[in-house]
């Protein structure tokens, strides 16, 4: 195997979605200079909210939330987002959404949860892009957890115009009432973890969670970002 990786590296090089150096057998999607500065975020459980966690605690149904690095514009690791958003590699959601789960697996943030929910995608959009990222975050926590993933529950109207570049008064004003609830069913009693890529706001997120509460009184809901923007 490693020797196949280093012919394939030789003919099909890779490089670090972070810097751009190129990528030697080991390294998967960054190097090990980036890795080791990736701004990641503890959580513990313990004492202080996450910054995830200060922006939703007021929500109904909420438990906890947890996100796996920091997001700045001004910084190269917001690569590591665009490729996955972007770019048309959706592996990258997979692996990053697998390392913070493994980071977060031993304090017990799973403990509880019954399945797994991607926040969805409008279908223009999906269309456009070939895939929901979110889906690929799901898929990484399904890896280290075995939680099951429904790509399904969820579904959700076009907007009036995307969420990227918009203010915190238009975002939550164009997420408003964009989500619905397909099968409430599979919802009832249960915890549910909710996967997005990036809480900026928290729009998008809290606006889920309120279809959810409306359409499910007794769930529970806990989430888990790739990234959260600096607060």
């Amino acid at each position: 195997m490693g020797l196949f990786r280093s012919l394939y590296d030789f003919f099909m090089p890779r490089y670090c979605k972070v810097c751009g150096e190129r990528l030697t057998v080991g390294e998967e999607h960054v190097c090990m200079g980036c890795y080791a500065r990736m701004p990641f975020i503890e959580w513990d459980g313990q004492g202080e909210l996450s910054p995830a966690e200060r922006i939703l605690a007021a929500e109904p149904g909420f438990v906890r939330a947890a996100s796996v690095m920091q997001y700045e514009k001004e910084s190269n690791y917001r690569k590591i987002i665009y490729h996955l958003k972007y770019h048309g590699h959706p592996d990258v959601g997979v692996w990053l959404s697998e390392i913070g789960a493994q980071r977060l697996n031993d304090k017990g943030f799973f403990e509880g949860i019954d399945l797994i929910v991607p926040v969805p995608l409008s279908k223009r959009k999906r269309r456009h892009r070939g895939y929901n990222q979110c889906s690929y975050v799901a898929f990484g926590i399904r890896k280290v957890t075995g939680l099951p993933v429904f790509e399904d529950i969820l579904t959700r109207e076009r907007g009036k115009s995307r969420q990227a570049g918009l203010g915190r008064f238009q975002r939550w004003k164009n997420a408003s009432g964009l989500y619905n609830v397909a099968r409430p069913e599979c919802l009832n009693g249960k915890h549910l973890l909710l996967v997005d890529d990036v809480m900026t706001t928290g729009a998008t997120l809290c606006s889920v969670m309120s279809a959810i509460h409306e359409s499910v009184p007794d769930a529970k809901v806990s989430v888990f970002t790739l990234a959260i923007a600096g607060q």
